[in-house]
């Protein structure tokens, strides 16, 4: 005689809402992944807006260098002139 296996309905329907409760909680977590990146590519855009800001400010400081030599000439011309 052959051996019958059954699945029971309270089987079926327990496993269905074990998948459901999985499936509810990976799409929780990847909602929150998505949350997160989105943070962390708005802090990379900040920073890189800084970068920008920063270069800048060094090329704007590198065109204000002066020979020392020349503004030390200038500064006692000028000296002179009020002396005068």
């Amino acid at each position: 005689m052959a051996k019958l296996n059954y699945i029971m309905l309270e089987e079926l329907e327990e496993e269905r809402n074990k998948l459901t409760t999985d499936f509810e909680d990976m799409k929780k977590n990847i909602q929150k992944v998505e949350t997160e990146l989105m943070q962390m590519k708005n802090n990379l855009n900040a920073i890189a807006g800084a970068i920008q800001f920063s270069n800048r400010l060094v090329d704007s400081a590198k065109k204000q260098e002066y020979n020392e030599e020349d503004e030390m000439a200038r500064l006692t011309d000028k000296f002179k002139e009020t002396k005068e």
